[in-house]
């Protein structure tokens, strides 16, 4: 019978978070760079500025998990879940600190959706 080993290193957590992270921070500064050339084109998006704020985090998250499970190549879902929970934490109190209001409960069903989307794209990353 062999025998699986259960614990996972701590400098493959934190290597594979910050590849994630690189990854997600990348992405979302190419939605910033590619909506400030439309604002300049004149292309009016105010209106959905929160959908798509919301939406390209989720598509962060999605990239981040994938890099985060393909550089640890184990137990994806937990990369994956605590990628999203860095990134949330991280935008959660940056629009704190910005004195965006927030409310509790919307964060709490967002920071699920992104748990979600870690999980799956952690196990996706695996898979690579």
């Amino acid at each position: 019978m062999v025998k699986q080993e259960t614990a996972i290193d701590l400098r493959l957590v934190i290597t594979s978070l910050f590849s994630g992270l690189k990854y997600a921070i990348a992405l979302l500064l190419i939605t910033i760079l590619l909506l400030a050339v439309t604002y300049g084109l004149g292309w009016d998006w105010s209106a959905y500025e929160h959908t798509i704020y919301q939406y390209s985090i989720y598509a962060a998250i999605m990239l981040g998990a994938l890099a985060t499970g393909y550089k640890a190549k184990v137990k994806g879902w937990l990369m994956g879940i605590l990628l999203a929970v860095v990134v949330w934490l991280l935008f959660f109190i940056v629009g704190r600190i910005s004195g965006l209001e927030q409310d509790i409960s919307k964060g709490l069903i967002n920071g699920g959706i992104a748990i979600l989307l870690g999980i799956v794209g952690g196990v996706i990353g695996i898979n690579l």
